[in-house]
C-alpha cells in the first residue's frame, strides 16, 4: 500500500471507529483498568457489570452505565439517561461526537456503524427513558468465531 492510500484510508474512516470508547473509555481496554465495578452477571458470552463511578458525564446525568467484557477486554459499554431532557441532551452530545446517526424507522432510534464500532442510541417512546450502547465489532467477531469453533467441537 502506498503511503497516500494509508493516509485516504484514514481520513475514510468513521468517526465511531476514530473515538473507539465513550465516558473516556477505550474499547478492548483491559478490565484491570476498571475500578467500582459491580457484578451483574453474564450475557451472551460475556461477563457485565454496573459502574459505581459514572454518575454524569458532559453534564448529562446518568442513571446507569455497564460494561461487558469479552475475554478480559472491553467489548460493550451501556449507558441508560431518564427523561426527554437528558436523552435529547445525550443525542446531539454523540451527533457532535460521531456526525449524524442513521435513523430507524419513526421512533428517536439511531445507529453509527463503522468497520471496529457500532453504536445504537434508542429512545422509549413512553418513557422517554434512553439507551446507548458502544459494542467492539472487533471483539463481537472474535466471540462469534469462539461460538462456532466451540459448537464445531461438540
Amino acid at each position: 500500500m502506498r503511503w497516500w492510500a494509508g493516509i485516504a484510508l484514514l481520513w475514510a474512516q468513521s468517526p465511531v471507529d476514530s473515538v473507539y470508547g465513550l465516558l473516556g473509555r477505550s474499547l478492548e481496554s483491559p478490565v484491570s483498568l476498571f475500578s467500582g465495578l459491580l457484578p451483574k452477571g453474564t450475557f451472551q458470552r460475556k461477563a457485565w457489570y454496573r459502574s459505581t463511578l459514572d454518575t454524569v458525564w458532559e453534564g448529562i446525568r446518568l442513571a446507569e452505565v455497564r460494561y461487558a467484557f469479552y475475554r478480559g477486554k472491553l467489548h460493550t459499554i451501556q449507558v441508560r439517561v431518564e427523561g426527554e431532557e437528558a436523552s435529547r441532551a445525550l443525542l446531539v452530545l454523540l451527533e457532535t461526537m460521531f456526525g449524524p446517526g442513521k435513523q430507524e424507522g419513526y421512533a428517536p432510534r439511531y445507529r453509527w456503524v463503522g468497520q471496529r464500532a457500532a453504536l445504537l442510541y434508542d429512545q422509549n417512546l413512553l418513557t422517554r427513558n434512553t439507551e446507548v450502547r458502544l459494542e467492539s465489532l472487533v471483539l463481537q467477531r472474535q466471540l462469534e468465531r469462539d461460538a462456532y469453533e466451540e459448537f464445531r467441537h461438540r
